[in-house]
């Protein structure tokens, strides 16, 4: 619901942000990519003038679409995937975890995934064998140890 209620003015491409006013953990800021500020630019561009919307749904009583679960089950199976195990929550795990196997470090992850405590990011990054080999790799460097 956060993201289909997202309108123009919410969006801050030139500091890739996304202000959402009723996230489930309070008003936050969102950092986006430049990969998708780069999207939103056009998309934003191609939008009917004067729609405050960024997914409208001319529709609906809102003005904007208001669920996502129909579209995003057709995208997962034509992706050849389980729509009953990849869920849009999927995404944010994968995310998260993304971030922390690439070194980004918890507070930063944090901040990015909008969760107000350290415990919450932990559930969501899942280190693989890996990931933790690199990083005791990383640590016997620093030790300078042969």
């Amino acid at each position: 619901m956060e993201i289909l209620s997202i309108r123009r003015e919410h969006v801050d491409l030139q500091r890739r942000t996304i202000f959402i006013p009723k996230a489930k953990a309070g008003a936050r800021e969102q950092p986006i990519t430049k990969h998708l500020a780069d999207f939103l630019a056009s998309y934003i561009a191609a939008l009917p003038p004067g729609s405050p919307w960024l997914f409208l749904s001319p529709g609906a009583k809102s003005g904007h679409a208001m669920d996502i679960r129909k579209p995003f089950r057709r995208v997962v199976e034509a992706a050849g995937l389980d729509p009953d195990q990849v869920v849009r929550h999927t995404l944010r795990h994968t995310a998260i975890t993304h971030l922390v196997q690439a070194g980004v470090d918890l507070p930063t992850v944090k901040r990015i995934s909008g969760h107000k405590t350290l415990a919450m990011v932990e559930r969501y990054a899942h280190q693989n064998g890996a990931h933790i080999e690199g990083a005791m790799d990383r640590l016997q460097s620093r030790l300078k140890l042969a």
